[in-house]
């Protein structure tokens, strides 16, 4: 089928939000969708570079509504992009996803069979010198479920708080919106019911003095939940990038309906954390296994990225476990760690991504939360 691309200007920019519209009658191709032909800079003169999220970073939320102002889908946090690109096989994250998403170098290059290092190159791939893209089909599931829309949608960008990055950014050049309109006589999707799944965020605080917690999560009553993802990620101040830290000691306990999901202690040592992950939500390309581990090693921190000024050690630990049930009753969560929460600190914050069953009528204009295992492929 013959495509041409359109590029469209916002209908309002600012430095807090974007918003464009697609008209009513354009056919247009759901899974090409994306942001592109934009420009940012450092106020402060310094060079720009991402954690794991990449440019997805610079996004607060992303919301896709009807014409008559439904939400159809949104990501409220764009943590959930960091956990879709380690997904990358490490020869793309190096070559294609290093300079489209600039997300943390995540890509090693093998000297020998007793050395490795990071592909990343000192002052190389500044985002403040290079054109911004994001994929927005990538981000919302809608629209990787439709394949034609023609209904018209609007899609409202959230910018992050600069206090959010770590850097006074602004734009140079506003961004535009591009997509493919199909040429010629190209059917409309049949269904007038579209399945998806949707991202869910909870946050649940290890307090100051303590080193764990148990809890019930509120916001999954009666959905149905497929997979779940955690991880820790301190507080600003210890972790100022708000990277995924691997902590010593620990263990994670599901209890679902009164029933435990993980037997034996559950998700208590890191190598059952990353074997879950790569279970449940598919293979992961990360630089190392230290990369992942909480180290005690005074003579050795991980590989080191030169552009970010860190160490490796622990900065990849995400989890993730699979419910594919409804919440009929209560969801909750058993959480320790090794070690007290430093008294100095806000509190350590253990994110919950979700993936909900979520359903849109395009006829009645309405969107609902499903409580069957309809889980779309």
């Amino acid at each position: 089928m013959e495509t041409r691309t359109l590029l469209r200007d916002p209908e309002s920019h600012n430095q807090q939000r974007s918003v464009f519209t697609i008209p009513a009658g354009l056919k247009i191709n759901s899974k090409k969708i994306r942001l592109c032909n934009f420009d940012i800079s450092n106020t402060n003169g310094d060079n720009i570079y991402f954690n794991h999220n990449g440019v997805y970073s610079l996004l607060q939320k992303v919301s896709l509504t009807s014409l008559k102002g439904t939400q159809i889908d949104r990501v409220q946090n764009v943590d959930i992009m960091g956990i879709r690109l380690a997904h990358t096989e490490n020869a793309t994250q190096f070559a294609v996803n290093r300079q489209l998403s600039q997300q943390m170098c995540d890509s090693v290059f093998v000297n020998n069979m007793g050395q490795a290092d990071l592909t990343e190159e000192y002052q190389k791939d500044d985002a403040s010198l290079m054109s911004i893209y994001i994929d927005v089909s990538f981000m919302l599931q809608y629209l990787q479920q439709r394949s034609v829309i023609d209904e018209g949608c609007t899609l409202l960008f959230e910018w992050a708080d600069p206090s959010v990055c770590g850097y006074n950014y602004s734009f140079t050049t506003p961004p535009c919106l591009a997509i493919d309109e199909f040429l010629g006589n190209v059917p409309s999707d049949p269904e007038v019911e579209h399945t998806f799944l949707t991202i869910i965020q909870d946050k649940l605080i290890v307090p100051p003095n303590q080193n764990s917690f148990e809890k019930r999560l509120n916001a999954f009553y009666d959905e149905y939940i497929h997979n779940v993802y955690y991880y820790n990620i301190q507080d600003k101040a210890s972790n100022p990038l708000l990277n995924p830290m691997a902590q010593t000691g620990e263990q994670l306990e599901i209890t679902i309906d009164g029933r435990k999901l993980i037997p034996l202690k559950g998700i208590n040592n890191d190598a059952k954390k990353l074997a879950l992950l790569h279970d449940f939500s598919g293979e992961v390309s990360i630089p190392a296994y230290d990369s992942a581990v909480a180290l005690n090693n005074a003579y050795y921190s991980g590989l080191y990225n030169p552009n970010l000024g860190i160490n490796y050690s622990g900065n990849w630990s995400y989890g993730c476990f699979a419910l594919d049930r409804t919440i009929n009753m209560d969801f909750t969560i058993a959480y320790n760690i090794t070690n007290n929460v430093p008294n100095t600190s806000s509190g350590y914050c253990l994110m919950i991504l979700a993936e909900v069953l979520r359903t849109y009528n395009r006829e009645t204009d309405k969107v609902g939360y499903k409580t069957t295992n309809m889980v779309p492929a």
